[in-house]
């Protein structure tokens, strides 16, 4: 039924990030000192980058030749030379905030305006684009919305309910990682998610607090947010996608970390020696991979692994790293999917009673959802059963769901735990 958009604010986002975008083109022209300095042109970028400070060049654009300015080249000078030349960092955060008015916020009316009976933005939905089994999303692509951020928080918040009605939304929570326990049958993982690994007080243990504790030495009630908690959560979640050192490098760079790539290759060596059946389990992916040229997932599908015998290095690596990341990946989608055909049948039966309630959207392992207001606590109940009783015995380890509500689809708390805007999201 699409998702309805508060026009009044985007319309104000799109001005404040104008604002930004104006201080950032006065700040980069003054580092450079050339007037009109577009950071938008690679050959701009290109020929003050590379010409008039000399700094190294990694790659070459075809079919013209000139070196590469794209973001990861941007973010490997921005390491090695960020302090001497702040015009690199500034080039790559003016790109970010005008890509992100550009092709987020100012594009919503013309969106509306292409369904201009309801004042919603529809988008199309595939079920057959992606090898894992994730929807996807086109024109416009609401799936790739930003996540993470103060931008984040306040795109959230344009997308409303109507009068009357609320949002909710639940998820499956650390879904990809029960997954991977149930593959790897590694004891640690499962001790977590079945509560058999308990901290000194009693109380079940955490799974980013147990790597944390790993990596850094620090107990969990001492952990740090953003020094302890967020390595360990990003580096949780990017094993069953396969990332390698320099990706989760990278990954971390983007939430504000100073890392290096010896502290992140030192944290997954940590990491790898607690969770003992997850190597063995990717070991043993890649051989029936090379054994049988395709890998079987957790619903019965098959994926072709090409180039995993291949004589280049990186074809070959990147073989390997889908061999033993597609099973996880889609036996993920494959429990929100099962839960998916469960909650259709309750939808249909509020639908006969005469209630308004419509599914929105699956992002990866949410599950969005409009109704009308009052009948939100009501349908926690049922939405917990999907998602939880209906699949639990698809794998060994319990699921668990976190739900939340609110009028926009924006947090309701900030990061301090205050109050940032009281029509959000909140748990139930």
């Amino acid at each position: 039924i699409g998702v309805k958009p508060d026009l009044p604010h985007f319309a104000r986002l799109s001005f404040k990030l104008q604002g930004e975008i104006e201080t950032l083109r006065y700040k980069l022209e003054k580092a450079v000192g050339i007037e009109g300095f577009n950071a938008n042109s690679g050959d701009q970028v290109s020929d003050y980058l590379f010409g008039v400070l000399g700094l190294p060049e990694y790659k070459r654009t075809s079919p013209d030749g000139r070196p590469s300015t794209n973001d990861k080249i941007l973010e490997a000078l921005e390491k090695e030379f960020g302090l001497k030349y702040p015009e690199i960092s500034l080039t790559r955060k003016f790109r970010e905030t005008y890509k992100l008015k550009n092709t987020f916020v100012d594009r919503i009316p013309d969106f509306v305006a292409r369904w201009p009976f309801d004042g919603r933005v529809h988008f199309t939905i595939r079920t057959t684009r992606v090898v894992t089994g994730r929807l996807s999303a086109s024109d416009p692509n609401f799936l790739a919305q930003p996540e993470h951020g103060a931008f984040a928080k306040d795109f959230k918040d344009g997308w409303v309910a109507e009068d009357g009605h609320v949002l909710a939304a639940w998820d499956e929570s650390q879904i990809e990682l029960r997954v991977l326990a149930h593959l790897s049958q590694d004891p640690y993982m499962c001790g977590v998610f079945r509560g058999d690994i308990r901290d000194k007080s009693g109380k079940p243990i955490d799974l980013h607090a147990a790597l944390a504790h790993r990596i850094f030495g620090v107990a969990p009630e001492l952990q740090d947010k953003s020094l302890h908690r967020l390595p360990a959560k990003a580096i949780n979640f990017g094993i069953p996608m396969g990332m390698m050192v320099q990706g989760l490098t990278l990954e971390l760079r983007k939430n504000g970390l100073r890392v290096d790539e010896d502290d992140v290759q030192k944290w997954l060596d940590d990491t790898y020696k607690l969770y003992k059946g997850v190597r063995p389990y990717q070991q043993a992916m890649v051989q029936q991979a090379k054994r049988n040229g395709l890998i079987r997932c957790l619903s019965g599908r098959i994926r072709y692994i090409g180039g995993i015998s291949s004589w280049d290095e990186r074809v070959r690596a990147e073989a390997e790293r889908f061999a033993f990341s597609t099973p996880i990946q889609e036996g993920a989608q494959w429990l929100v999917k099962s839960a998916e055909a469960e909650i259709w049948k309750i939808l249909c039966l509020y639908r006969r009673k005469g209630y308004w309630v419509e599914p929105l959207v699956q992002i990866h392992d949410s599950i969005k959802l409009e109704m009308q207001e009052g009948l939100q606590h009501e349908f926690n109940e049922h939405m917990r059963w999907a998602m939880i009783d209906a699949i639990d015995g698809k794998i060994s380890v319990p699921l668990d769901v976190a739900g939340e509500w609110g009028y926009c689809f924006g947090p309701m708390k900030g990061d301090k735990g205050d109050i940032r805007n009281e029509r959000g999201m909140r748990d139930f």
